[in-house]
C-alpha cells in the first residue's frame, strides 16, 4: 500500500537525521578517542625525554653501575607508579619498575625501534597498560627507554562520551521525526488546500479558482498553473457549448423548412411548376446545410489537430485569376461587378493551393453576399516588400468599429447584417483567420460603415535562386498545422 506523502517525507527525514546523526556520532567519538590518546602519547613521550635529560645531564653513558644506581635512586621515588624501564642496547637492565614485573616483557635493541617510537599495549594486573618504547644516545651509547601508563582514565573518559553520544541520539533522532511531520503537514497544507478546492470543481462552476499563493515557490506556481488550465478548460467547455447551441440553431431553421416543404408538396396536389420551386427551396436549404455541415467538421478537425497545411511553392496569380473566372458570373447575376488587378507574370509564394482557394471563396462569396446590387467587388494582388499581398475590395456596407475585433470568432456576425438580408452563420470568417493563421500571417480588416470594407493578407514569396546557379530550396515538406 502506498504510504501518504506526509508519512513518506517523515520516514525520509528520520532516515537521513538516522543516517547523519550515526556517521556523526562514528565520526565524535573517533575524534574525541584520537584526541586523547594523542594527547596521552604525548605525555608518554616527554616522559621518555626527561629519562634522556636525566642521563645527560648525569652523565651516565659510561657507567652503568653509577647509572643503575642513580636511575633507581630517581625513578623509584619520583615516579612511583609509573610504569618505566630502562636497558641499555646490550640488553642489561638498567632500571625497572616494580610494576613492569605485572606483566615483564624484555626491550628491543635500539637499532630496531623507529626514530619516534613505537606504541606497545597490554594488561597488567587487570589493567589496560599503554606505553612507549623509544631509543636515545647518551655520550656514544644507545639506551632503550618504555614509559606506560594505565589507560583507565581515558578509556572512562570515553565511555563517559560515548554514554552521552548513546543518551542524546535517541532524543535527537525523535526530535527530528516530530519536526520533519510537522515541517510536512505544514509544507503540505497548501497542497491539501488546493485538492479540496479542486474537488469543489466541476462542469457546473468551472469559473471557481483555487487559492493564489503569495509564497514565490513550486506551490504557488503549481497553483497558478492550475489556474490556467481550468481557464483553458472552462473556455473549451464554453466554446463546445456554444457551439454546440449555435450549431443546433442554425441546423434547426433549414431542417424546419425542408420538412414543411415536402409535407406541403405531399398534402396538395400541385402543378409542376410548384413541384419544381418546392424541390428548388428543398435543395437550396440543403445546400445551405450541407455546407454548413462542411463548415462545422473543418473546424472539428482543426481542433481536433487533424487538419494539416501543407506550403509549397504555387502561383498565387494564377489561383487569383481561377476564383476571378469562378466569381464573376456568380456576382453579375447579383448584378455585381468583379474586378481582377493582379500582376502580368507569374508571382511564386508559399501557400496550400487548396486552402488558399478555399480562402479567397469565402472572402469573395461575402463580399459579394454584403455589397448591394450595383456594386463593386475588386480582387487585388501584389508584390510588396518581400511579399505577394492580396486583398479583397467591396463597397457594400462595411462593418461597425465595435463588431471589427470579434467577426473572426465562431458563429459572430456584424450588428448591421440585416441590412444585407444575407443568409449565413457566422463561420466563414472563422474558417479564413485559421486558414491565413496557419500560412503564417495574419487576416487584417479594415471598414467604413456605408462605404466597404477591405480583407487583407500576406503570402511568403519564394526567392528565385535558379538565375543564380543556386539550385531552389524543397519546400514541398513542409507542414503547418
Amino acid at each position: 500500500m502506498q504510504l501518504p506523502i506526509r508519512i513518506r517525507l517523515t520516514i525520509s527525514y528520520f532516515l537521513i537525521f538516522l543516517v547523519a546523526g550515526t556517521l556523526l556520532c562514528a565520526a565524535s567519538y573517533w575524534m574525541a578517542r584520537r584526541s586523547l590518546y594523542i594527547a596521552f602519547d604525548h605525555e608518554l613521550d616527554e616522559h621518555v625525554d626527561d629519562v634522556r635529560d636525566f642521563f645527560a645531564a648525569r652523565r651516565l653513558g659510561d657507567d652503568e653501575a653509577r647509572a643503575k644506581a642513580e636511575a633507581a635512586a630517581e625513578f623509584a621515588l619520583k615516579d612511583d607508579g609509573k610504569w618505566l624501564q630502562i636497558a641499555n642496547d646490550e640488553g642489561h637492565w638498567i632500571y625497572r619498575a616494580p610494576r613492569m614485573m605485572l606483566a615483564p616483557h624484555d626491550l628491543p635493541r635500539g637499532i630496531a625501534l623507529p626514530g619516534a617510537g613505537s606504541i606497545l599495549e597490554f594488561d597488567a594486573g587487570g589493567k589496560q597498560v599503554r606505553s612507549l618504547r623509544r631509543a636515545f644516545t647518551v655520550e656514544g651509547r644507545m639506551f632503550v627507554a618504555e614509559s606506560g601508563a594505565t589507560l583507565t582514565r581515558t578509556n572512562q573518559t570515553l565511555l563517559l562520551f560515548r554514554n552521552g553520544l548513546l543518551l542524546i541520539s535517541p532524543i535527537v533522532l525523535i526530535s527530528a521525526g516530530l519536526t520533519g511531520h510537522l515541517l510536512s503537514r505544514r509544507a503540505l497544507a497548501p497542497v491539501a488546500a488546493i485538492a479540496r478546492e479542486a474537488q469543489r470543481i466541476h462542469d457546473v462552476n468551472l469559473q471557481l479558482r483555487l487559492p493564489r499563493l503569495d509564497t514565490h515557490d513550486e506551490l504557488a506556481h503549481l497553483s497558478s498553473t492550475l489556474n490556467e488550465m481550468l481557464e483553458r478548460i472552462e473556455s473549451g467547455v464554453r466554446s463546445v457549448s456554444e457551439f454546440t447551441a449555435y450549431a443546433s440553431h442554425e441546423l434547426r431553421t433549414p431542417v424546419a423548412l425542408i420538412r414543411t416543404e415536402a409535407d406541403l408538396a405531399m398534402q396538395f396536389e400541385r402543378t409542376p411548376r410548384e413541384y419544381r420551386e418546392a424541390i428548388a427551396i428543398i435543395g437550396s436549404e440543403a445546400q445551405h446545410m450541407s455546407s454548413l455541415l462542411d463548415s462545422l467538421l473543418f473546424l472539428a478537425r482543426a481542433d481536433a489537430g487533424t487538419e494539416t497545411v501543407h506550403l509549397e511553392p504555387i502561383d498565387a496569380r494564377g489561383i487569383c485569376r481561377q476564383a476571378f473566372d469562378k466569381w464573376r458570373p456568380l456576382l453579375a447575376k447579383a448584378r455585381l461587378q468583379l474586378r481582377l488587378n493582379i500582376p502580368e507574370h507569374s508571382v511564386s509564394a508559399l501557400a496550400d493551393s487548396a486552402y488558399l482557394q478555399r480562402l479567397l471563396n469565402i472572402l469573395l462569396e461575402n463580399a459579394g453576399k454584403y455589397t448591394p446590387a450595383g456594386g463593386c467587388v475588386t480582387l487585388e494582388l501584389a508584390v510588396d516588400r518581400g511579399s505577394a499581398r492580396c486583398a479583397i475590395i467591396d463597397t457594400g456596407i462595411g462593418i461597425p468599429l465595435r463588431d471589427q475585433a470579434h467577426i473572426f470568432e465562431r458563429f459572430r456576425r456584424a450588428s448591421n447584417v440585416q441590412q444585407a438580408d444575407a443568409p449565413g452563420s457566422g463561420l466563414g470568417l472563422a474558417l479564413a483567420a485559421w486558414i491565413v493563421r496557419h500560412h503564417g500571417t495574419t487576416l487584417s480588416v479594415d471598414s467604413i460603415p456605408g462605404h466597404g470594407s477591405t480583407f487583407t493578407f500576406e503570402l511568403q514569396l519564394v526567392p528565385q535562386l535558379e538565375s543564380c546557379g543556386v539550385e531552389k530550396p524543397e519546400l514541398s515538406g513542409l507542414r503547418i498545422g
